[in-house]
């Protein structure tokens, strides 16, 4: 409330800040959405079978290719890294993010893997060693409470603490990785705010003048029907667009192309920049 008492300075302050944090509203309400029968020709191009959805915060809207498939829960695989490193970090698994965990000295088929790593460089390098590691030390109890707490998927690990997001039974739909993600950057999660702010920065990928792409890929190659998604959020000054793609990996190209499809539709529709 504006009363005689406020100098004539701060009123305008005041109301300054009004105009401004409408506008912005406005501005996000105004710009066009999303339309995904554009995005035919990104996916038609890479021959690929899969979905992506595209949810504004904004607008608390969907905008998806493929439904029916967006609604079909598979294996996270790494995309798990998320709530895993959320996990590790609530139950003490994991002491910091740059807490270093040791090389056993095995060849894990990646260089960049065989030497020892913190949670922020096996979580950008996607390092399965250390991750199979956090959940050895959660302990099957704890994973299954705090993934029953938050809602994850079908909320399932079956037999083996250390490979069920890789080749068990847990398994998550494009819908409810985008119902987690919102989650997270709401910092709404049943974690400690600061654990979730501090993923939200492992996840971040690159950033591009205001905005700021945080994400997290994912493949199922020790299954025969090979899925790879890549899912998160990019924070924009008008709105913060959440997505999730998963696609079925027949031919090596597929790889590349859950990057490759998610940055060019996010770039088709003014979200994010890709120059490639």
């Amino acid at each position: 409330m504006i009363t005689k008492d406020m100098k004539p300075g701060f009123i305008y302050t005041i109301i300054l800040l009004i105009k401004l944090l409408t506008g912005v509203a406005i501005k996000a309400q105004e710009a066009p959405a999303p339309d995904p029968s554009l995005w035919d020709t990104i996916l038609s191009k890479h021959q690929v079978e899969g979905t992506f959805v595209l949810y504004s915060t904004a607008r608390d809207e969907y905008y998806t290719w493929n439904k029916e498939r967006a609604e079909t829960r598979y294996l996270p695989a790494s995309t798990f890294k998320i709530p895993n490193t959320l996990i590790g970090l609530q139950t003490g698994a994991i002491k910091r993010a740059d807490e270093v965990f040791d090389w056993n000295g095995t060849d894990y088929g990646y260089d960049a893997w065989n030497r020892d790593l913190s949670i922020r460089e096996a979580f950008r390098l996607s390092a399965v060693w250390v991750y199979q590691e956090v959940a050895r030390r959660v302990g099957r109890v704890a994973m299954d409470s705090l993934l029953q707490l938050c809602r994850y998927g079908n909320m399932k690990t079956g037999p083996h603490i250390d490979r069920f997001w890789l080749e068990g039974d847990v398994a998550i739909s494009a819908y409810e990785q985008i119902e987690f993600l919102h989650k997270l950057w709401n910092r709404q999660l049943p974690f400690d705010v600061n654990y979730q702010q501090m993923v939200k920065e492992i996840m971040l990928a690159e950033t591009s003048g205001n905005s700021r792409l945080h994400a997290k890929t994912g493949w199922a190659a020790r299954i025969q029907k090979q899925v790879g998604w890549y899912v998160g959020f990019v924070e924009t000054p008008g709105d913060t667009w959440i997505f999730a793609l998963n696609i079925d990996i027949k031919k090596p190209e597929d790889v590349d192309a859950r990057i490759s499809i998610s940055r060019q539709i996010l770039n088709k529709e003014g979200i994010f920049p890709y120059f490639k």
